[in-house]
């Protein structure tokens, strides 16, 4: 197995980490660097042998030690691994005949790998921190499937707006973005999320709308239009216009609070009154999987460490499955991510979980013709 070239690795994992490049960059730069996107870790001897008999398949900068670390000190080193930049790849990926044993999907996958066979279930009752996570995250749609837990759900995010403080002061509401006093400095994302986001606006189900409520919200989406500085694929990019004031409100992550704030830009993460959006990540059992059980187990009860919690939510911005994490992290970095009350929290967010085929196609195919602007 190759192994990469540590140095390099180091140093852009870092960036990655505090926010100086996205997860697209870094895969570039790797790519760029001639550096394949499998890694062992760098444990001695037969510790390291041991550690890399389980395969992680993730997104870039979830392999980082600090969200594994019991595993490192009770196996002498990371398990292998290799990264994917997004769900429907790192499926495609596994269907034409990739096996790992872990694998760090979303929510929304779970149903299609579950029902492509290519994912076994989890005993929950082996999840050392199990009775420590989120009740709602133990019954998410998707997670469970027949009675089964198909997904161990280890982090969540929430999607809301970043807007500048010295530019607004008012009402925290998804409005913001029709507001015609940011004609020209609006930052919408570039997908249907932004009609999700006029769906619950007018009152509708943002998840399984009916064709009547897509077509009602598109003609939101179609006023909004006028006001949109761009549409924006790249969350460097959309740093960068808030950063400097060409985009006074934005559709963003909690991970772009944090980026901003370390470069001391006068900026909030909107809970906005008809709440917010949250995507939520875990890990799953590759069905196939060769490896001991007591590693899959120990790897999973890794990630759900408070410590490992702590790291994510101070350094990504990210919400994680295990509640004790949250009393590890200083009040004031919580108050400002939104997570002063992660129960509450959890209560109020609309949750990006697997939804009617159907309708995620209509959704894509209305917003499409959106942007083309008919």
């Amino acid at each position: 197995m190759h192994v990469l070239k540590q140095p390099n690795v180091e140093k852009l994992q870092n960036r990655l980490v505090h926010g100086r490049i996205d997860r697209r960059r870094f895969l570039q730069a790797t790519a760029a660097a001639g550096l394949a996107p499998v890694a062992t870790s760098m444990a001695p001897g037969s510790a390291r042998a041991a550690a890399e008999d389980l395969l992680y398949f993730t997104w870039s900068g979830y392999e980082v030690p600090e969200l594994h670390q019991s595993y490192i000190d009770k196996h002498g080193g990371s398990p292998a691994w290799t990264v994917f930049d997004s769900g429907e790849a790192a499926f495609q990926k596994i269907r034409a005949g990739f096996q790992s044993d872990i694998a760090h999907p979303c929510i929304n996958d779970v149903p299609r790998w579950q029902a492509g066979g290519v994912i076994q279930p989890i005993d929950p009752s082996r999840v050392a921190a199990w009775d420590d996570m989120f009740p709602s995250l133990h019954t998410m749609q998707g997670a469970m499937i027949d009675g089964d837990v198909y997904m161990v759900l280890t982090d969540f995010g929430l999607s809301s707006m970043l807007y500048r403080t010295d530019m607004y002061d008012g009402e925290e509401t998804w409005m913001m973005m029709w507001d015609e006093q940011f004609a020209g400095r609006v930052c919408a994302r570039a997908d249907s999320a932004m009609l999700s986001i006029a769906l619950k606006i007018l009152g509708h189900d943002p998840i399984n709308p009916t064709s009547e409520q897509i077509a009602e919200a598109a003609d939101m989406a179609r006023v909004q239009r006028p006001l949109v500085r761009f549409y924006w694929e790249s969350q460097t990019d959309m740093e960068h216009a808030v950063a400097t004031g060409e985009c006074a409100v934005a559709y963003s992550w909690n991970e772009s609070l944090v980026n901003l704030l370390e470069q001391d830009i006068p900026v909030a993460f909107a809970a906005p009154k008809e709440g917010a959006f949250g995507w939520a990540c875990g890990l799953v059992w590759q069905a196939g999987s060769g490896a001991d059980e007591g590693l899959v187990y120990d790897f999973i009860d890794a990630w759900l460490a408070p410590e490992s919690g702590k790291f994510l939510i101070e350094a990504y911005g990210y919400g994680h499955g295990n509640q004790k994490s949250f009393d590890l992290v200083d009040p004031q970095t919580l108050r400002n991510l939104g997570y002063e009350d992660p129960m509450a929290l959890m209560d109020g967010t609309t949750f990006w979980v697997p939804a009617n085929p159907g309708v995620d196609e209509e959704m894509a195919q209305t917003w499409e013709d959106i942007q083309a602007g008919l």
